[in-house]
């Protein structure tokens, strides 16, 4: 995540785009896969295991490359205390559009972090924003790994907001 401040106004972005490149790496092989091995002439010598358990993993390649890609969104925080607004951008790729939340910035409650755990039970963290009506807004499409990186972009939103 890159904050930018300028006077009044702070944006933070975040792209996982080495998530999105990880999950490409699974699409091109998993393409490469159901697209030539079906056509080469070892194919014919396979057995019907063989061709399943082929086919299933071009096929699990390739959907876990898209759903990786596709589950890890591109966000974008625009605070700006000039006019007292916030803008929330959420896209997935694929999307044409960004999904867009806007709100008065004096609704705005808390900037916390979210804790959780990747698939290996290590803790990995995300910063939210938390609203007056209740709506939780994170700025992360991919988790950090890091307590004390996140603790500090947090404390860095949460200083400009005035917490």
């Amino acid at each position: 995540m890159r904050i930018q401040q300028t006077g009044l106004r702070l944006v933070a972005k975040d792209t996982p785009g080495c998530l999105w490149l990880f999950g490409l790496v699974f699409v091109s092989s998993g393409t490469f896969v159901l697209a030539s091995v079906p056509f080469s002439a070892e194919w014919a010598g396979f057995t019907g295991w063989e061709r399943t358990a082929i086919l299933a993993i071009g096929i699990s390649h390739l959907g876990a490359g898209l759903w990786l890609i596709r589950s890890t969104p591109a966000t974008v925080l625009e605070l700006d205390r000039t006019r007292g607004l916030g803008t929330h951008r959420l896209r997935h790729p694929g999307d044409r559009d960004w999904t867009v939340t806007r709100f008065p910035l004096a609704d705005l409650r808390d900037v916390n972090l979210l804790e959780g755990s990747d698939s290996d039970g290590d803790p990995t963290f995300a910063i939210r924003l938390v609203l007056a009506d209740g709506r939780e807004l994170r700025l992360h499409g991919a988790t950090m790994a890091s307590k004390t990186a996140a603790e500090g972009k947090a404390r860095e939103i949460g200083k400009f907001i005035g917490r």
